[in-house]
């Protein structure tokens, strides 16, 4: 049952097919009769699945399609809970441990009449199938209302020729642009490229056309060009000459961009390259734009950092991630529309302002939007409170809205369909809600929405599907580590957006919400219990009467315990989410071990201090959270969890007995395992989890040969990331002593609680080592030789207790360290060092760390002046990728160490950010 991929487009027909072919291959082989069924029904699936695929694509599909789609989807998981009920038979069946094949059958077709209940299943599944498909004319949908994309207004165009005394808040980024585009220095003369990355709907056509119209009269030649998510590259590049030189041509491309690139050889052009999508676009577009002397200069737009990195990467280019309006900006913005100035705005009506504004979260076309809105409603605050109450649904019926609904549609039906199903499964989190990205990652693969691909494992792709999601700008990150993101948020308008998606294809059902009703014959498949205020009898009693039978996801925020119906109703779930459940109770778990398909089981900062003894039941589960509860041991039944693949605790839980013979599936214990806690046969277990991954452990007592021997055998395995904590000096000499087997898989190696002389000569040889974080009591010249030779690490984190300077080098006494490109370093981005006790003497210098694109400082003031003659230069002029400078100084103009680094950034060709930390 694991890995099959399920998608908020196709439902679970690509389930069901691959579990289909499963039950024809392996268990009915030698039922004849249903086998000749299966096969037809898999075929007919098949194709409805490929058809439905081809109409997700549709924005505006018509409504007939639109309930054909619909009553297919709702087959397709109709039919998965039959399999899944015939194949827990036969795993039933299999723990008998019967030799043959055909008595589990006849105990099978005895006991369970599975044989007579699949067959019956499936004739009336194609039953089902040939009504739906008669209905629509066997799939084909006909003619379509759905309106061409290319009669619609391109809104982009609305944005170029807004009149610039509309616009507000913009003259301060118009302001950093231009000061980044016009620069002085050495390289003025060069071709500079500065793309400016952001969600839908903030402002990147109005601000590009802004800095546009301010600029073009100080260049020979200028260009205004938009791309769009499907482009015509030929009619963009003919529109590029047009601009340019006024000429027309209708050749072919290779022709046309090399009678561009001659045209410009001498010339000074600005160009803007409006609303890229993909990078191709650019690597076709840029071969026409010459790398001339002529101090030429590009601005591009784009949702995706990673085009906007592509805009940068061959040219001397700045990423501008563009920001939201600020309150005070966002609020006049908002007044003007209504009332055309801010002095217009009733006083009462201040508050219920606020809170619109807060929706709106400083995104520009939100707050036109629902300005619009309220521009033709009486300024009372019963009035707004209706649309700030009715957010999303009054937004419907408003023609600004619209759109902000087809900015918000193209960047949906951009994404691929398992990214939609990621996107959509957002609308289950309250708003503005902090979600965990873990718990969210996690929950993608037991929904089926990610599976494993070769060389990576669904974790590793659902990650990918997170950072993919920031990228495109469509949730935002927040709550960071030292180099990860930990937490995301949704933006409310996209929530508003996505829930409506969600809800209109019965995606997502949503208790609590008092704008959407819950239709109680129409059957649940993910739940969302948000009540957080006490609910009343007649809702009470609405939801007694609705069947949970065929639900698959259950979550519970705060505050909803008391709604959540008996595990007994539930057959088929598959996520189980309580966290943050504090009044969670034994009887809240009762008929828990019936969930035979459950993959998920969260109880993480609940109050609860054992499991129930059926947890051992869930055959299936994949990831158990108990983090910040109060369990401290796992029961033997815990061990019987074979198919487990996450498990999260605590550091002070005791693992199960038997845990390496019995969960061979474990890739992940992040606790960390505290040893001292552990029975004395631990270290013989671990070794035995070959497909461990992911391993956190701490050290308390004395560390045996026989668990460094078991960390070695982990190591040259599966085992690529491992976080060590060790509590007392004894432990120094795991960390410096090269290990019997060197651990050349590993991909993130973290070492914390203990500060080592040096950094450990055997990690230079991990090859593979991506993140590094260490403390140490030096880092001298040959240190950073050794860190510099690791080709892919990209992540370094060095907590420096006394000083960076080279001591042994020179017969001069204690110098600063000077590394250029020499010594290496070529994939690393982040680079956090030093300490607040640390004299700093860390010099770059011309080469040095070429892709870097943070660093952190921590020093001492006065041992870091002395060692740098009080002018606290630490040469980051050296560093070409450098966007963002952080450091622990006390930014006070008065403090030399922080005028020193902010006239060094000011400087820096690329304007890094600078911050306190």
């Amino acid at each position: 049952m694991e890995g099959f991929l399920v998608s908020a487009a196709t439902g679970a027909l690509k389930a069901v097919t691959v579990k289909l072919a499963t039950l024809l291959g392996d268990e009915l082989k030698n039922m004849k009769d249903v086998h000749k069924e299966i096969k037809s029904l898999s075929d007919e699936l098949n194709c409805m699945h490929a058809f439905l695929e081809k109409m997700s694509e549709e924005e505006n599909p018509d409504n007939q399609d639109k309930i054909w789609m619909t009553d297919v989807r709702e087959m397709s998981y109709d039919i998965e809970d039959s399999v899944d009920d015939f194949m827990i038979c036969i795993d039933d069946d299999k723990s008998t441990k019967k030799k043959s094949l055909m008595k589990k059958c006849t105990k099978l077709l005895d006991k369970m009449k599975a044989h007579r209940r699949i067959s019956k299943a499936i004739q009336e599944f194609k039953t089902q199938i040939k009504e739906v498909g008669d209905r629509n004319h066997r799939y084909r949908t006909g003619a379509t209302s759905t309106k061409d994309s290319h009669d619609m207004i391109d809104i982009r165009a609305q944005a170029i020729f807004k009149d610039a005394s509309e616009l507000v808040g913009i003259d301060e980024q118009k302001n950093e642009l231009i000061d980044l585009l016009i620069e002085d220095g050495s390289s003025q003369h060069q071709a500079k490229v500065v793309s400016i990355v952001g969600f839908g709907g903030l402002g990147k056509t109005t601000l590009a056309n802004q800095v546009y119209e301010s600029l073009k009269d100080k260049f020979e030649c200028k260009a205004f060009v938009t791309v769009s998510q499907t482009p015509h590259i030929m009619e963009v590049l003919r529109t590029i000459l047009r601009d340019f030189s006024g000429q027309e041509y209708n050749g072919d491309m290779q022709h046309l961009i090399k009678k561009i690139s001659n045209f410009l050889q001498h010339k000074r052009y600005l160009i803007v390259v409006d609303d890229l999508w993909d990078s191709e676009s650019w690597e076709t577009i840029q071969n026409a734009l010459i790398k001339n002397s002529c101090a030429s200069r590009i601005i591009t737009t784009t949702r995706k950092t990673e085009v906007a990195k592509s805009c940068c990467s061959s040219r001397r280019g700045h990423i501008y991630k563009l920001r939201p309006l600020n309150p005070e900006n966002s609020r006049k913005l908002f007044l003007k529309r209504i009332f055309g100035s801010e002095e217009g705005c009733p006083s009462d009506l201040s508050e219920v302002c606020d809170d619109i504004l807060k929706k709106c979260d400083g995104l520009p076309l939100a707050i036109i939007a629902i300005a619009g809105l309220l521009a033709g409603k009486a300024p009372t605050v019963d009035e707004w409170n209706k649309v700030q109450c009715s957010f999303g649904h009054a937004l419907e019926r408003h023609s600004d809205v619209n759109r902000m609904i087809q900015i918000l549609s193209l960047s949906y039906f951009d994404l691929p369909p398992h990214l939609r199903s990621c996107l959509l499964y957002l609308s289950i989190f309250p708003e503005d809600y902090e979600i965990g990205k873990d718990r969210l990652i996690l929950r993608w693969i037991a929904e089926g929405f990610v599976h494993e691909e070769h060389g990576f494992t669904q974790y590793e792709i659902g990650d990918r599907c997170f950072n993919e999601l920031i990228n495109r700008s469509l949730i935002q990150p927040v709550g960071s580590g030292y180099f990860d993101v930990i937490c995301c948020r949704v933006h409310d308008t996209i929530l508003e957006f996505i829930l409506s998606k969600a809800v209109e294809e019965n995606f997502v059902t949503l208790f609590g919400l008092p704008n959407i009703r819950v239709d109680p014959h129409r059957k649940i498949r993910r739940l969302s219990l948000q009540d957080r205020n006490e609910i009343s009898d007649a809702i009470v009693g609405s939801r007694e009467k609705i069947i949970y039978y065929h639900v698959r996801s259950v979550v519970v925020f705060p505050g909803s315990l008391d709604s959540l119906p008996s595990l007994q109703k539930f057959k088929h779930l598959r996520v189980l989410d309580l966290e943050d459940c504090n009044g969670l109770q034994a009887h809240h778990l009762t008929h828990l071990g019936r969930l035979f398909a459950l993959r998920y089981l969260n109880f993480r900062n609940t109050w609860i201090d054992e499991l129930p003894e059926e947890i051992g039941e869930l055959q299936y589960l994949q990831t158990l959270d108990i983090r910040c509860t109060h369990i401290k041991e796992l029961s033997s039944s815990v061990g019987r969890l074979s198919r487990l693949v996450t498990l999260l605790f605590d550091f002070d839980v005791r693992l199960p007995d038997g845990f390496g013979k019995n969960m061979q599936a474990l890739q992940q214990l992040v606790g960390p395992i505290s040893v001292c806690y552990q029975s004395p046969s631990f270290a013989q277990e671990l070794r035995q989890l070959r497909n461990l991954r992911i391993l956190e452990i701490l050290f308390d007592d004395e560390v045996s040969e026989d668990l460094v021997s078991s960390l070695c055998t982990l190591s040259t395995g599966c085992l690529n990331s491992l976080v060590i904590n060790c509590c007392h000096e004894e432990h120094m000499k795991l960390v410096m002593e090269p290990w019997s087997s060197t651990p050349h898989g590993l991909k993130i190696l973290q070492i914390w609680r203990i500060v080592v002389p040096r950094v450990p000569r055997w990690i230079g040889s991990l090859d593979n080592l991506q993140d590094l974080r260490l403390s140490v009591e030096q880092l001298g010249l040959e240190d950073f030789g050794l860190l510099g030779s690791l080709n892919a690490l990209s992540n370094l984190l060095l907590r420096v207790k006394v000083e960076v300077a080279d001591r042994w080098s020179s017969s001069q006494g204690t110098q600063r360290v000077k590394i250029n490109g020499t010594h290496g370093f070529p994939s690393l981005r982040r680079f956090l060092v030093g300490s607040n006790s640390c004299a700093f003497g860390l010099l770059f210098e011309g080469g040095a760390m070429p892709k870097l694109h943070e660093l952190n400082l921590s020093f001492n003031e006065g041992k870091t002046g002395s060692l740098t003659n009080g002018e606290f230069d630490f040469g980051i002029q050296h560093l070409p990728c450098l966007a963002l400078v952080g450091c622990s100084c006390y930014f006070d103009p008065e403090n030399p160490a922080w005028v020193a680094l902010e006239k060094a950034t000011s400087s820096h060709p690329n304007h890094p950010k600078l911050r306190y930390i």
